[in-house]
């Protein structure tokens, strides 16, 4: 009975665990509880019941309950020594608590190879759902935009470019979420090939197509890393086992339709953008050469010559969705406030493309109020951004005289927008490891980089929902060496349970294989982003890892129990 009710909860889990809504169901005094926190706890009150009705105690040692053990309690350490949040790094020691549990319940439910195949396909079934709420996102399907705003504020872009990201918070979550499942699915995938069931492999193919796909319109770098990476280390590893074979044959064919699929998901130009450039700092910058000073009537709509460098790596089109447009902003002749933020908007001819140079008689309209102004020349791409808020802008400005009858209604003027502050990340790993060698014993506090960096790396106004994007580093950070040499067990742990995957998935294991992938593809997106905050991905992770756990203990205690 406690083994069904934990596979109950595993079968919730992996449903409900993509569609954490941002409305809280609960509100309490310094927390909140979400859909899926919610979801957590009922799996635990749920085999927590079933215990005490067997009577019996809970299955709690695997091979990694040590070592998690010992990361909770140097996570504890850490909150308690604190110097920047108490509170803010007892809730991600309760996260990571929380994580544990669900890996719990994970590996003790998935007692028999019936259950392990059924979980596996859910989650694959789970993540095509999700990638198809991605793909109709992507396409502005407006029934599943207005639908997906209960999960998210709003559609993530990047440049002009939009990021599906489904119901997930964030795109890289969304990747990183169908990044595990798609790992999972080429075991599911080899297993059903090897049971010589060509409709179920045609149909887990196909998922896998559509995965990939939603994937590779998140525009999210380390997913299209994380995903090779899985196909090479599947294939390769199912070559080495049977020296070739269907399954090879198989994992090729899929990674030829995904490199189709991902050739033309985007443009060449915008691709190359993505995959050469840290963020879309570059993409934007313009320098203009304008009449060093101007004389204008009040209200007065004039033509004004300037010349303008498209310097960023973006071609300006006014003809695009959404359009780059030349227009200005009215300062006082001193001071950092605005007369007027926006200003007319001028086309351009023709696209302008990076290094090309174009004159353009702009249209200006002038204050209402006679006086000295400095005019300052911009550039927009409508509705998404001003070049001079971009990172490390040039500003360009022509003093004003405006002249006239004196205007006597009020004139209110505006303070400046807040500078976008988009660090890199190297800017954050160099933070995260100043942060470490000031704090090197037990860090800032768990999850606290994120309200502590700007210091370390010089930004006034940090966002503090920026994350150190790098797992490894955010440990060290946060934690300092007690959470760090906690954290290198459970990883060393972790990859040798991978190891007995990998070394003992023959045909009746195949599953196998694509949970080793999955084990190796979150390793990998570690190392670029930090995601164990968010309750989606650290209950796949568990989940994962329970998987991972019950699959190698069958492998081990017996050649046929994994036989799926």
């Amino acid at each position: 009975m406690t083994a069904s009710m934990c596979f109950a909860g595993v079968a919730m889990l992996t449903l409900i665990a993509p569609f954490e809504m941002t409305t809280p169901l609960v509100r309490l005094p310094h927390q909140s509880v979400s859909d899926l926190e919610l979801a957590v706890l009922s799996a635990f009150v749920c085999a927590a019941a079933a215990l005490v009705w067997a009577r019996r105690l809970p299955e709690w040692r695997t091979p990694l309950t040590p070592p998690w053990v010992a990361l909770l309690i140097a996570m504890a350490a850490a909150s308690l020594a604190s110097p920047v949040s108490h509170t803010n790094a007892w809730h991600m020691t309760g996260r990571a608590a929380a994580a544990f549990g669900v890996y719990l319940v994970a590996s003790a439910g998935l007692t028999t190879p019936a259950r392990l195949r059924a979980a596996l396909t859910l989650a694959v079934t789970v993540g095509v759902a999700i990638a198809v709420i991605a793909i109709l996102e992507y396409r502005g399907a407006r029934q599943v935009l207005a639908w997906l705003t209960a999960f998210r504020p709003s559609v993530s872009t990047v440049g002009a470019q939009v990021r599906a990201g489904g119901p997930l918070q964030y795109p890289t979550i969304a990747s990183m979420y169908l990044e595990v499942v798609f790992a999972i699915g080429l075991g599911v995938m080899l297993a059903e090939l090897d049971g010589s069931r060509p409709v179920r492999t045609a149909i887990v193919f196909v998922a896998l197509v559509v995965i990939a796909d939603a994937i590779a319109l998140t525009f999210t770098r380390a997913g299209l890393i994380t995903m090779a990476a899985s196909l090479l280390l599947v294939g390769g590893l199912r070559r080495w086992q049977h020296r070739g074979g269907r399954g090879t044959a198989l994992v090729a064919a899929l990674a030829a339709v995904i490199l189709l699929i991902v050739a033309g998901s985007r443009s060449a130009e915008s691709m190359w953008l993505r995959l050469t450039s840290e963020g879309q700092e570059s993409w934007y910058g313009a320098t203009v050469i304008a009449p060093p000073h101007l004389e204008l009537a009040t209200g007065q709509l004039a033509r004004i010559p300037v010349t303008v460098t498209n310097t960023g790596r973006l071609p300006w089109d006014s003809h695009a969705d959404p359009p780059m447009l030349l227009s200005y902003h009215w300062r006082p002749a001193d001071g950092d406030r605005f007369v007027a933020f926006e200003g007319e908007r001028t086309p351009f001819a023709a696209p302008v493309q990076p290094d090309a140079t174009v004159t353009v008689a702009m249209r200006v309209r002038a204050p209402r109020q006679p006086g000295e102004y400095r005019l300052e020349w911009d550039v927009v791409q409508e509705g998404r951004l001003w070049f001079s808020t971009e990172p490390g802008a040039a500003h360009t400005l022509s003093a004003a005289t405006v002249t006239g009858a004196v205007y006597t209604g009020p004139i209110v003027t505006t303070a400046p927008p807040r500078p976008t502050i988009r660090p890199g990340r190297l800017v954050l790993w160099r933070a995260a490891a100043r942060m470490f060698l000031a704090h090197p014993i037990a860090g800032v506090g768990p999850d606290n980089f994120r309200l502590a960096y700007g210091a370390y790396a010089g930004l006034s106004g940090a966002d503090e929902r920026t994350h150190s994007n790098n797992m490894y580093l955010e440990m060290l950070a946060g934690g300092g060496l007690l959470v760090g040499a906690a954290f290198a067990w459970l990883l060393w742990r972790t990859a040798a349970c991978a190891s007995v995957l990998v070394r003992r998935a023959d045909r009746p294991g195949a599953v196998a294989l694509g949970l080793a992938a999955a084990v190796v593809a979150i390793a990998i997106h570690a190392s670029v982003d930090s995601f164990l905050s968010f309750a989606p991905t650290y209950v796949l992770f568990s989940l994962t890892l329970g998987s991972a756990v019950a699959c190698a203990r069958g492998l081990e205690t017996s050649p046929d129990a994994n036989r799926v």
